[in-house]
């Protein structure tokens, strides 16, 4: 399939960008804060948005962590200009010539954020085949993310059972980032904004979840 739309969103840019947002509207930011459910304070409200970590604050809640690696060549020239899926994986172009590869989905590995030896050569494999061009290219970067896996396939997104004050958006796996804007709008409107205009019962956190269902929507 063409899709002559379909783009990329860097995602250190996005996370930067998002930062200089927060600053302008005053938001006070606490990088590496330890905070517990003991800390909540009942004339606040709470988002919890913690990713693969989402289960350490709420044990009860059904997050946890998927590890994905991803291979970053360095070519001279870009060996084409569109980005190629197939399956789960992908090869992503950038203007610079710099080829990304991805991903892995490695459940096992629980909170370990490293690359091995074996995932690494199984993405080189992957990408020769779609590319030889790329068997010439240096390898510039690895590297890997965990992300927050739920038994459905759907994410979470709602008010916490037994937390009158605490709202919960975790579970979105690899689509996080193309997520985004519908779960902020439910967010926003769970928190004291306008009537809910998006139906939220798929979401809750208290839903019966069918282990293994067939994903939703994914990156």
């Amino acid at each position: 399939m063409y899709l002559p739309d379909f783009a990329q969103v860097r995602n250190p840019w996005h996370l930067r960008a998002l930062i200089a947002a927060c600053k302008r509207v005053g938001v006070t930011l606490r990088p590496h804060t330890p905070f517990g459910p003991a800390d909540l304070r009942p004339d606040r409200r709470y988002l919890l948005a913690a990713g693969a970590w989402a289960g350490e604050f709420l044990p009860a809640l059904p997050v946890h962590p998927v590890r994905g690696q991803i291979v970053l060549f360095r070519c001279e020239r870009p060996p084409f200009t569109r980005i190629v899926m197939h399956g789960k994986r992908y090869l992503v172009p950038r203007p610079d010539g710099r080829v990304l590869v991805g991903s892995t989905e490695e459940p096992e590995a629980g909170f370990v954020k490293a690359n091995t030896p074996e995932g690494v050569e199984e993405l080189k494999r992957f990408a020769f085949d779609l590319c030889p061009e790329l068997r010439d290219a240096e390898v510039e970067a690895t590297w890997a993310g965990l992300r927050p896996g739920s038994p459905d396939g759907l994410p979470f997104i709602g008010p916490v059972p037994g937390l009158r004050n605490v709202v919960a958006a975790v579970g979105h796996f690899r689509a996080g980032v193309q997520l985004s804007i519908g779960t902020a709008l439910l967010v926003r409107e769970m928190m004291g904004g306008p009537p809910a205009s998006i139906p939220r019962e798929a979401f809750r956190l208290d839903r019966p979840t069918e282990v293994g269902a067939r994903m939703a929507f994914r990156s």
